[in-house]
Parts: C-alpha cells; structure tokens; sequence
C-alpha cells in the first residue's frame, strides 16, 4: 500500500474513534443528567413526607388549643382543616377519655384531669401522610374532687385549674 492510502487509513480510524469518543461522553453526560433528575424528584418527594409530618403536627397544636379552650364535652371530635397559605390539609379526632380525680392539689381546691386522646394526620402533595397521636391532660374545676393534699416537697406537681399537661406524643404508621 501506498503513503497516501495509508495516511486515509489512518484518518477513517482517527474519524472514528472520535466518533466513539463523542458517543461515550454523550451518553455519560445523559446518565448524569437522568441521575440528577431522579435526586431532584426524591428530593421534592422528602419535602413532601415533611410538610405532612407539619400538618400532623399543626393538628395537634390544633387540637390543644380546642382542648383549652372548650369544657371537656363541647371539644370537637372531629375537624378536617386546610393549612393557612398552603394546599396541606390535616384531619383531627380528638376522643374525651374521662376524668382522673385523685390529683394532687392545693387544700380546698377542687380540680380534676380531663384526659384526651388526639389523632392528627396530615396529607400533603404526592399522597403524602403522616400520622401523630398525643395524650394531653387538662386540669379543670369541678363539684367534687378526690385529690390528695400537696406537700411542700412536691408543690410544683400540685394540679392547678387551667393547666395543660402534654402525656404522651408518638409518630403512627400511616
């Protein structure tokens, strides 16, 4: 063969391995591109998971906040509520669980627990959930009560009318 025949070889392999090469990083740069489309669309999906965790979380502060401000038996049972500025929407079912009567209290004061139980789920975008449930205890007045007598050593346990106390709070499968 000839230089000049040789010298065409040569450039034909040349086009081609560049060719190739261009190929290859092509197709690299599309894999990062899809790679970076997957870890933005995870990411936009844990936003989610985490503004339903707020609207549960909102429900309950909700709920307390019917719970204080209503007798034990005008709380609502059930409230659905979208949230303020927002399309997450939570729903609350609050459940009257009845009255502890031997707390320790002031002498001559006549006060009870009212205890509750209070389920909050929130729902966000993508089918987003989550679901919280709290124990709450609000010290109310009543005609008669049992309680024991505080003593100096535990004055700062002593039931006062009006007083919420937080029991118990846990995340619940969805």
């Amino acid at each position: 063969m000839n230089l000049r025949g040789r010298a065409n070889e040569q450039r034909g392999i040349a086009l081609v391995a560049g060719l190739l090469l261009l190929t290859l990083i092509s197709l690299l740069g599309l894999a990062g591109a899809a790679a970076a489309q997957v870890e933005l669309q995870l990411a936009r999906n844990e936003q989610f998971r985490e503004n339903a965790v707020s609207a549960a979380s909102a429900g309950i502060e909700i709920a307390i906040r019917q719970v204080t401000s209503s007798p034990p038996e005008a709380v609502p049972v059930r409230v659905h509520a979208s949230l303020p500025d927002s399309s997450d929407q939570v729903e609350i079912r609050t459940r009257f669980l009845g009255y502890e009567i031997g707390l320790p209290q002031e002498p001559g004061a006549r006060v009870a627990g009212a205890h509750y139980e209070i389920l909050s789920t929130g729902y966000a975008a993508r089918g987003s959930t989550d679901r919280q449930r709290a124990l709450v205890m609000r010290v109310v007045e009543v005609a008669e009560a049992a309680g024991a007598d505080c003593e100096p050593v535990v004055a700062a346990r002593c039931a006062a009318a009006g007083e919420l106390r937080r029991l118990s709070w846990q995340r619940l499968p969805p």
